[in-house]
């Protein structure tokens, strides 16, 4: 999603698997299953927009059914429908905003309910981040998403899309483990590594159960997630203080130092944040 929205909703306070949404436009969302459900403005987001994820699943419903969409990723253009989905490491791919889009509605999922429910495989967002909801969906589950486009996002359909999901919903088999470990690196934001969290969770866990079951229910490996969360708090840091001395900065994030974020940032976004418009 654009860099700038998961911003905003990371600002929050955190809780896992499931939190009370600020500006939640369907009051019957059920909080066990929808991680996060919000409605963006995207008249201030310029002509094109850097995106990025954060390892939770995400599905972004367009406001039109016939809207289209065109990424840039390099010199590679990418073009997708109406709803489209990220979820993974996303690098140097910015969206090139048309001036008809006013909005976007962004669903974001507890990741081991969204595997379940949609029958996914988390590996395959592993060579391709962002893709077409209906390449990754069944007919059924694609015809009930169709259905809450008329010509524009119907609520009441939402809110149907909501109670289908809450009956095929089965318990949840997130491990409480790997809960306090989700916990605890958002609670650092991202400033820990491997070893801190294996200390925080005590001497019952070992670094190949956390690798398995954060590959299985997550879709990466805990290195990795730990990484995003820190380069996405880094970057409010940055967006927050940029007149600060960077490598205080980058200090404050779990960065060896500034040079670190900076990589960082070249590698997700493309440029130095020196170039870079946060506004």
């Amino acid at each position: 999603m654009p860099i700038n929205f998961l911003h905003s909703i990371k600002s929050t306070t955190f809780q896992w698997p499931s939190i009370e949404s600020q500006g939640t436009l369907c009051a019957k969302i059920n909080k066990q299953l929808i991680f996060d459900l919000h409605f963006f403005p995207c008249q201030e987001l310029g002509t094109s927009h850097a995106l990025f994820n954060d390892g939770v699943p995400s599905i972004i419903l367009m406001p039109r059914k016939t809207d289209q969409v065109n990424l840039r990723k390099g010199k590679e253009l990418i073009k997708l429908k109406s709803a489209w989905i990220c979820c993974g490491t996303i690098e140097n791919t910015h969206w090139q905003i048309p001036k008809n889009v006013e909005n976007i509605l962004v669903l974001r999922f507890q990741p081991a309910d969204f595997y379940s429910l949609f029958n996914i495989n988390p590996a395959v967002f592993l060579t391709n981040p962002i893709r077409n909801l209906e390449d990754l969906m069944s007919e059924k589950w694609v015809s009930i998403f169709q259905a809450i486009y008329q010509q524009e996002i119907d609520w009441k359909q939402l809110n149907e899309l909501n109670e289908r999901l809450v009956v095929e919903k089965s318990e949840s088999r997130f491990p409480a483990i790997l809960s306090a470990a989700i916990k605890h690196i958002e609670n650092r934001k991202g400033a820990v590594n491997v070893a801190d969290v294996l200390q925080h969770l005590g001497s019952g866990v070992n670094s190949k159960w956390l690798y398995r079951n954060f590959v299985n229910y997550i879709g990466i490996p805990p290195k990795k997630y730990i990484a995003l969360q820190r380069f996405i708090y880094g970057y409010q840091e940055y967006k927050n203080n940029k007149n600060a001395v960077n490598a205080e900065l980058a200090n404050l994030q779990g960065y060896y130092d500034y040079n670190h974020f900076l990589k960082d940032f070249k590698r997700y976004i493309g440029i130095a944040p020196t170039q870079y418009h946060f506004d």
